[in-house]
């Protein structure tokens, strides 16, 4: 269902609303798509953007449609795997070069995504996260192949540091000419569309979800002689964990009995490691390393508060499951994180640790005192606002919509690649472009599209698992359902 905007309390957030331009979606529906989704970011690597297309997916199998999702290689897991209810994964034998996104060079992921998208007989590829360089590739291969796109961003970037500059052109490069671009906030929206100079009416707001009976509180698992203050993040500098490291010293010091428990990994862990190790407080902060998600609710409903420091967020995904396991949140306001939750289930501060300080010990105070919802109120309140059902509808809704788009000739696309990135970046793209036409004309002379195999669907109608497998060697995971309650 379509949530309501920020009104008062209890009411759901602004950024739950339906896709910005009212009425631009098609309402009807028109048939049956075959998707694949791409992204460096999948299971086993545990995350936000993981769980979003592994949720969505589930979701869109189960109202009919063909879904596969293509990613890299993590260690041994390679070639197909299939998942719950026959969602198959191709784990690509390509090098990872940095945080699990994978090195490119346009031109040597082709045959491979060529031969997995007529194999699939995929009509569209939507790739998920500006730092997937995967991502980017299956946009430039969709074009050329003629194949309809669309791109979820997850993230926000600057403008000014040379990383987000480079990334931005890149940004503008590879949305040109995508069909339709989807961002999980108004803020991610307004970033995005500068970003990559995008026209707002080819981009859509549709919010993350979070799936209530997989979050759910438990407030016996609490000691409620002390204040237990959970944090379950990355351990990296963009979700704040340098300002984590000043809060714990001053907070423990100043209240005997607070504690800390932390789950995530990262190159940071070791100045956690460090601010316990200075301040003997290993009997007070523990350091639960990376965790399942299967795990995170056992490790929320441990705790009375929780605290999310990042530096930058589009969504956080997290926050919203710690509220529906009745925590009170903290958090800092940066990007999108102000439309997820009302005000009266989420404390914003600075992104600093004395804001972040009086942020908690406001909320400490506020659970002495008694004026805290019960933790199963806050869960019945979070569990009305975000659904998966919700969330898949309304991409649907945008798969309806670019399949009926006809596809821009080979001429037109290196107009708009020049026209819309400039003189300099736009030629060297839209050669980049010709190159890339030209060595799919000699794959399809090498190999053509007819002698391709074409795959077994896995799930039958409605995304009944029809156990058919194409290849005996592949294995069956059970790791979840459509969560649409």
């Amino acid at each position: 269902m379509a949530c309501r905007g920020r009104g008062g309390p209890g009411q759901p957030p602004s950024a739950a609303l339906s896709p910005v331009s009212p009425g631009s979606l098609s309402a009807s529906r028109t048939s049956a798509h075959n998707i694949c989704m791409v992204s460096d970011f999948f299971y086993p690597n545990m995350g936000g953007v993981e769980s979003h297309i592994y949720q969505l997916s589930q979701c869109l199998i189960e109202r009919g449609h063909k879904v596969i999702v293509v990613t890299h290689a993590y260690g041994t897991r390679k070639g197909i795997r299939y998942l719950t209810n026959g969602l198959k994964v191709y784990y690509l034998p390509l090098k990872v070069m940095y945080n699990q996104s994978t090195a490119t060079t346009l031109f040597h992921s082709l045959p491979l995504l060529r031969y997995i998208f007529v194999r699939e007989r995929v009509t569209i590829i939507h790739s998920h996260s500006s730092f997937s360089a995967m991502a980017h590739d299956a946009l430039f291969h969709a074009k050329t192949m003629g194949l309809q796109t669309v791109f979820t961003d997850h993230s926000l970037f600057g403008f000014a540091d040379v990383s987000s500059v480079l990334t931005n052109k890149l940004l503008t490069v590879s949305l040109c000419d995508t069909n339709h671009i989807i961002c999980v906030s108004f803020t991610s929206k307004e970033n995005t569309v500068l970003r990559a100079a995008l026209n707002p009416e080819i981009v859509s707001v549709i919010p993350n979800a979070v799936d209530p009976t997989d979050f759910t509180p438990d407030p016996f698992r609490r000691h409620d002689s002390i204040i237990t203050v959970i944090v379950v993040s990355r351990l990296v500098y963009r979700k704040g964990t340098d300002l984590l490291s000043g809060i714990i010293p001053e907070l423990c010091q100043k209240y005997p009995d607070l504690h800390f428990i932390i789950g995530g990994e990262g190159p940071k862990r070791i100045i956690l490691e460090e601010v316990r190790e200075r301040y003997q407080l290993h009997d007070r902060v523990r350091l639960l390393g990376a965790l399942e998600h299967k795990d995170v609710r056992n490790v929320l409903v441990q705790g009375h508060i929780f605290l999310n420091t990042s530096l930058t967020e589009a969504f956080c995904m997290a926050i919203v499951e710690a509220a529906s396991c009745g925590l009170q949140v903290v958090s800092t306001r940066v990007g999108g994180i102000p439309e997820v939750l009302p005000e009266s289930l989420i404390i914003l501060c600075e992104p600093s640790v004395k804001s972040l300080c009086e942020g908690l010990e406001k909320a400490i105070f506020q659970l002495r005192s008694g004026m805290l919802p019960a933790p199963e109120d806050i869960h019945n309140i979070v569990k009305t606002f975000y659904t998966w059902r919700n969330v898949a509808e309304r991409t649907e809704k945008v798969y309806d919509r670019v399949a009926e788009e006809a596809v821009l000739p080979m001429d037109q696309r290196l107009d708009r690649l020049i026209s819309h990135c400039g003189p300099v970046t736009g030629y060297i793209f839209a050669l980049l472009a010709v190159f890339n036409f030209l060595f799919l004309v000699l794959l399809r002379w090498i190999i053509p599209d007819s002698i391709i195999d074409v795959a077994v669907d896995a799930t039958g109608p409605r995304g009944t698992w029809t156990h058919q497998h194409p290849h005996s060697e592949d294995k069956v995971e059970d790791s979840g359902k459509c969560k649409t309650r």
